[in-house]
Protein backbone atom coordinates (compact mmCIF):
# COMPACT_ATOMS: atom_id res chain seq x y z
CA UNK A 1 0.00 0.00 0.00
CA UNK A 2 1.46 3.46 -0.99
CA UNK A 3 2.81 5.97 2.15
CA UNK A 4 0.09 8.09 1.22
CA UNK A 5 -3.25 6.46 -0.17
CA UNK A 6 -5.06 9.49 -1.31
CA UNK A 7 -2.08 10.35 -3.63
CA UNK A 8 -4.02 8.54 -6.61
CA UNK A 9 -6.79 10.53 -5.75
CA UNK A 10 -5.35 13.98 -5.48
CA UNK A 11 -3.59 13.61 -9.23
CA UNK A 12 -6.85 12.19 -10.94
CA UNK A 13 -8.63 15.31 -9.22
CA UNK A 14 -5.41 17.37 -10.66
CA UNK A 15 -6.22 16.16 -14.31
CA UNK A 16 -9.76 17.03 -13.59
CA UNK A 17 -8.54 20.26 -13.05
CA UNK A 18 -6.42 20.35 -15.64
CA UNK A 19 -8.87 19.76 -18.24
CA UNK A 20 -11.62 22.48 -17.04
CA UNK A 21 -8.51 25.01 -17.21
CA UNK A 22 -7.47 23.96 -20.33
CA UNK A 23 -11.02 25.06 -21.72
CA UNK A 24 -11.39 28.15 -19.55
CA UNK A 25 -8.23 29.53 -20.86
CA UNK A 26 -8.90 28.65 -24.40
CA UNK A 27 -11.98 30.04 -24.07
CA UNK A 28 -10.82 33.23 -22.87
CA UNK A 29 -8.28 33.62 -25.21
CA UNK A 30 -10.70 33.75 -28.15
CA UNK A 31 -12.54 36.16 -26.76
CA UNK A 32 -10.28 38.49 -26.26
CA UNK A 33 -8.71 37.82 -29.74
CA UNK A 34 -5.10 36.62 -28.27
CA UNK A 35 -5.76 33.22 -29.95
CA UNK A 36 -5.67 34.10 -33.80
CA UNK A 37 -6.02 32.29 -36.75
CA UNK A 38 -4.82 32.81 -40.01
CA UNK A 39 -1.60 33.00 -41.56
CA UNK A 40 1.45 33.87 -39.77
CA UNK A 41 5.51 34.15 -39.72
CA UNK A 42 6.63 33.43 -36.29
CA UNK A 43 10.13 34.58 -34.73
CA UNK A 44 11.92 31.53 -36.02
CA UNK A 45 10.74 31.99 -39.84
CA UNK A 46 8.31 29.26 -39.79
CA UNK A 47 4.82 30.05 -41.27
CA UNK A 48 1.98 28.79 -38.81
CA UNK A 49 -2.04 28.91 -39.53
CA UNK A 50 -2.71 30.28 -35.86
CA UNK A 51 -0.49 32.68 -33.26
CA UNK A 52 -1.04 32.69 -29.84
CA UNK A 53 -0.04 36.58 -28.78
CA UNK A 54 -0.02 36.31 -24.86
CA UNK A 55 1.47 39.56 -24.37
CA UNK A 56 -2.61 40.35 -25.43
CA UNK A 57 -3.79 39.15 -22.24
CA UNK A 58 -2.29 42.10 -19.98
CA UNK A 59 -4.60 44.39 -20.93
CA UNK A 60 -7.46 41.70 -19.40
CA UNK A 61 -6.97 41.48 -15.68
CA UNK A 62 -9.36 38.76 -16.00
CA UNK A 63 -7.13 36.49 -18.27
CA UNK A 64 -4.13 37.94 -16.63
CA UNK A 65 -5.30 36.51 -13.13
CA UNK A 66 -6.87 33.36 -14.55
CA UNK A 67 -3.74 32.78 -16.54
CA UNK A 68 -1.45 33.34 -13.15
CA UNK A 69 -3.69 31.51 -10.93
CA UNK A 70 -3.48 28.46 -13.67
CA UNK A 71 0.39 28.46 -13.21
CA UNK A 72 0.51 28.86 -10.09
CA UNK A 73 -2.02 25.41 -9.69
CA UNK A 74 0.57 23.69 -11.73
CA UNK A 75 4.05 24.41 -9.42
CA UNK A 76 1.40 23.40 -6.71
CA UNK A 77 0.41 20.20 -7.74
CA UNK A 78 3.45 19.37 -10.19
CA UNK A 79 6.56 20.95 -8.46
CA UNK A 80 5.66 21.87 -5.28
CA UNK A 81 7.04 24.83 -3.69
CA UNK A 82 9.69 23.00 -1.07
CA UNK A 83 11.86 22.49 -4.56
CA UNK A 84 12.76 25.96 -5.62
CA UNK A 85 13.69 29.42 -3.75
CA UNK A 86 13.36 31.93 -6.80
CA UNK A 87 11.01 32.02 -9.48
CA UNK A 88 12.95 33.34 -13.14
CA UNK A 89 10.61 35.26 -16.09
CA UNK A 90 11.52 34.60 -19.56
CA UNK A 91 11.13 38.09 -21.82
CA UNK A 92 8.83 39.37 -22.86
CA UNK A 93 5.25 37.53 -21.93
CA UNK A 94 6.69 35.34 -19.35
CA UNK A 95 7.69 38.34 -17.28
CA UNK A 96 4.29 39.70 -16.46
CA UNK A 97 2.76 36.19 -15.56
CA UNK A 98 5.96 35.80 -13.07
CA UNK A 99 5.18 38.78 -11.33
CA UNK A 100 1.87 37.91 -10.67
CA UNK A 101 2.96 34.53 -10.24
CA UNK A 102 5.52 35.34 -7.38
CA UNK A 103 3.51 38.30 -5.42
CA UNK A 104 0.61 34.99 -5.29
CA UNK A 105 3.08 32.66 -3.93
CA UNK A 106 5.09 34.88 -1.96
CA UNK A 107 8.29 34.10 -3.61
CA UNK A 108 11.10 36.20 -4.97
CA UNK A 109 11.38 36.87 -8.48
CA UNK A 110 14.06 37.28 -10.96
CA UNK A 111 14.37 38.27 -14.98
CA UNK A 112 16.35 37.02 -17.38
CA UNK A 113 17.25 39.78 -20.15
CA UNK A 114 18.14 38.92 -23.60
CA UNK A 115 20.58 41.76 -24.03
CA UNK A 116 23.86 42.05 -21.37
CA UNK A 117 23.63 45.29 -19.45
CA UNK A 118 26.58 47.49 -20.91
CA UNK A 119 26.97 49.14 -17.79
CA UNK A 120 26.97 48.49 -13.52
CA UNK A 121 26.98 44.61 -12.75
CA UNK A 122 27.10 43.78 -16.87
CA UNK A 123 24.59 40.61 -15.68
CA UNK A 124 21.98 39.02 -17.86
CA UNK A 125 19.32 38.17 -14.71
CA UNK A 126 17.75 40.73 -12.54
CA UNK A 127 17.54 40.43 -9.41
CA UNK A 128 18.74 39.07 -6.05
CA UNK A 129 20.15 35.85 -6.95
CA UNK A 130 22.79 34.33 -4.67
CA UNK A 131 25.10 31.07 -5.56
CA UNK A 132 23.14 27.90 -5.57
CA UNK A 133 19.49 29.22 -5.65
CA UNK A 134 17.16 26.91 -6.69
CA UNK A 135 15.07 28.90 -9.88
CA UNK A 136 12.06 27.58 -11.59
CA UNK A 137 11.70 29.39 -15.15
CA UNK A 138 8.09 30.40 -16.47
CA UNK A 139 7.40 31.30 -19.77
CA UNK A 140 4.09 31.81 -21.28
CA UNK A 141 4.49 29.16 -23.62
CA UNK A 142 7.00 26.33 -25.32
CA UNK A 143 7.92 26.02 -29.05
CA UNK A 144 11.38 25.05 -29.66
CA UNK A 145 12.73 25.82 -25.65
CA UNK A 146 15.48 27.68 -27.03
CA UNK A 147 14.36 30.87 -25.27
CA UNK A 148 14.50 29.12 -22.04
CA UNK A 149 17.39 27.10 -22.71
CA UNK A 150 19.14 30.70 -22.73
CA UNK A 151 17.37 32.09 -19.81
CA UNK A 152 18.56 28.70 -17.89
CA UNK A 153 22.26 28.89 -19.20
CA UNK A 154 22.37 32.83 -18.38
CA UNK A 155 21.48 31.27 -14.35
CA UNK A 156 23.47 28.93 -14.48
CA UNK A 157 26.43 31.28 -15.33
CA UNK A 158 25.65 33.79 -11.94
CA UNK A 159 25.46 30.12 -9.98
CA UNK A 160 22.10 29.36 -10.03
CA UNK A 161 20.55 25.62 -10.66
CA UNK A 162 17.75 25.36 -12.67
CA UNK A 163 15.70 22.37 -12.82
CA UNK A 164 12.14 23.18 -13.39
CA UNK A 165 9.94 24.68 -15.96
CA UNK A 166 6.18 26.18 -16.10
CA UNK A 167 4.50 26.96 -19.07
CA UNK A 168 1.02 27.60 -19.86
CA UNK A 169 1.20 25.85 -23.55
CA UNK A 170 3.25 23.35 -25.23
CA UNK A 171 2.98 24.60 -29.50
CA UNK A 172 4.18 20.68 -29.65
CA UNK A 173 7.53 21.82 -31.55
CA UNK A 174 9.83 20.08 -29.74
CA UNK A 175 10.21 22.62 -26.57
CA UNK A 176 9.65 19.77 -23.75
CA UNK A 177 11.96 17.00 -25.39
CA UNK A 178 14.72 20.23 -25.85
CA UNK A 179 14.34 20.91 -22.50
CA UNK A 180 14.74 17.95 -20.73
CA UNK A 181 17.58 17.11 -22.63
CA UNK A 182 19.40 19.86 -20.63
CA UNK A 183 18.45 18.54 -17.48
CA UNK A 184 15.20 21.05 -17.20
CA UNK A 185 11.63 19.24 -15.97
CA UNK A 186 9.06 20.95 -17.97
CA UNK A 187 5.29 21.30 -16.36
CA UNK A 188 2.94 22.16 -19.16
CA UNK A 189 -0.89 23.11 -18.38
CA UNK A 190 -2.28 22.09 -21.86
CA UNK A 191 -1.34 21.07 -25.41
CA UNK A 192 -2.34 23.07 -28.04
CA UNK A 193 -3.59 20.25 -30.17
CA UNK A 194 -6.34 19.79 -26.93
CA UNK A 195 -7.00 23.42 -26.77
CA UNK A 196 -7.83 23.35 -30.81
CA UNK A 197 -9.82 20.25 -30.14
CA UNK A 198 -11.86 21.48 -27.71
CA UNK A 199 -13.03 24.87 -29.54
CA UNK A 200 -13.71 22.65 -32.84
CA UNK A 201 -16.02 20.65 -30.55
CA UNK A 202 -18.39 23.57 -29.31
CA UNK A 203 -18.00 25.18 -32.70
CA UNK A 204 -15.62 27.65 -31.58
CA UNK A 205 -13.34 26.87 -34.30
CA UNK A 206 -14.73 25.64 -38.33
CA UNK A 207 -13.96 22.33 -39.68
CA UNK A 208 -12.00 23.35 -41.77
CA UNK A 209 -9.97 26.09 -39.86
CA UNK A 210 -9.55 22.95 -37.49
CA UNK A 211 -8.35 20.62 -40.28
CA UNK A 212 -5.78 22.72 -41.56
CA UNK A 213 -4.57 23.19 -37.39
CA UNK A 214 -4.21 19.94 -37.05
CA UNK A 215 -2.37 18.51 -40.16
CA UNK A 216 0.08 21.74 -39.10
CA UNK A 217 0.60 20.19 -35.51
CA UNK A 218 1.12 16.51 -37.12
CA UNK A 219 3.60 17.78 -39.36
CA UNK A 220 5.55 20.00 -37.28
CA UNK A 221 5.96 17.14 -34.83
CA UNK A 222 7.26 14.73 -37.83
CA UNK A 223 9.89 17.39 -38.51
CA UNK A 224 10.68 18.01 -34.31
CA UNK A 225 11.21 13.88 -34.52
CA UNK A 226 13.61 13.61 -37.73
CA UNK A 227 15.78 16.99 -36.79
CA UNK A 228 15.63 14.82 -33.18
CA UNK A 229 17.18 11.76 -34.51
CA UNK A 230 19.33 13.28 -36.79
CA UNK A 231 20.86 15.25 -33.91
CA UNK A 232 21.53 11.88 -31.98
Amino acid sequence: MPDNPYEEIRELIWQAEKKYLTKKIAFELVLNDTLKIGDFTLFSGKKSPYYVDLRQAISDPTTMALIADSLARIIDNEVGRDKFDKILGVPTAGVPFTTIVCQKLSVPMLYYRKERKQHGARKKIEGRMEINDRILIIDDLITTGKSVIQAAEAAREQGGQVAELVVLLDREQGGPETVRANNIRPHVLFKVSDAFKWLNEVNMLSDDAYSVIRDYIQREKKTDRLNYNSNI
